[in-house]
């Protein structure tokens, strides 16, 4: 669960939110909005990563960022380092298959592509086990195609852990392919609108079918 009260950020005399309020459900709540528009901010405001007024209920929260951010040590290390003593090597195993870099377990990091990188960071988020996932651009910097393996990673391990999510982008066609609910964030003081909510299971979206069709083009006006 995540309840925000009359949430208000300030960055000097530029105020980003302005008692502002939204309650977002479990499934893959994905924000839209262009550069700026606050949807880092908006983040950080749930992971109380930056200074605001008003109220924030949330559960535990795991977060993953524009950048991996991994530690200069091998991949399965990198997971050990933010669970705690009792988490069974069993559970470490398993999110690391899922994320499917088990077979790199033992690799450091410095010798990782991007996008396996980025992998060891879901591993990492799903791997403590928090009810509410927060995902900042994580793919915003990787070719297409690993983008788009990287989306069926992170399918497969939500169907497997049950968690509220907030993914924010400015990609469209990203938030089409991830996304339960679609909002927009826009406006200063930012405001928030629910867009859609998708409803076809994951496995068979079709970027060109009807729906898909519509609503890119309904987001690419709103985004203009």
């Amino acid at each position: 669960m995540i309840k925000l009260t009359d949430i208000s950020v300030s960055y000097g005399d530029n105020k980003i939110y302005d008692g502002f309020n939204y309650e977002f459900s479990k499934g893959v709540n994905v924000v839209i909005g262009q550069s700026g528009s606050g949807k880092t901010t908006l983040l950080n405001v749930i992971a109380n990563l930056v200074e605001y007024n008003g109220k924030c209920e949330t559960d535990k929260v795991a977060m993953v960022f524009q950048s991996p951010n991994l530690f200069p040590t091998t991949v399965y290390n990198n997971v050990l380092a933010v669970v705690d003593n009792k988490t069974s090597r069993d559970h470490i195993d398993r999110v690391l298959k899922l994320s499917q870099v088990f077979d790199l377990k033992d690799r450091r990091v410095a010798t990782l592509s991007g996008g396996e990188q980025q992998r060891v960071s879901l591993a990492r988020a799903f791997a403590v086990d928090r009810p509410v996932l927060l995902l900042d651009e994580p793919f915003h910097s990787l070719d297409y195609g690993i983008r788009c393996k990287l989306y069926d990673t992170l399918k497969t391990l939500l169907s497997n852990y049950d968690k509220t999510v907030v993914l924010v982008t400015h990609d469209i066609d990203e938030a089409l392919t991830l996304a339960d609910n679609i909002y927009l964030l826009a406006n200063r003081p930012a405001t928030l609108t629910h867009i859609a909510e998708i409803s076809t299971p994951y496995a068979e979206r079709n970027e060109y079918s009807a729906e898909t069709i519509q609503l890119r083009k309904q987001l690419q006006e709103l985004l203009k």
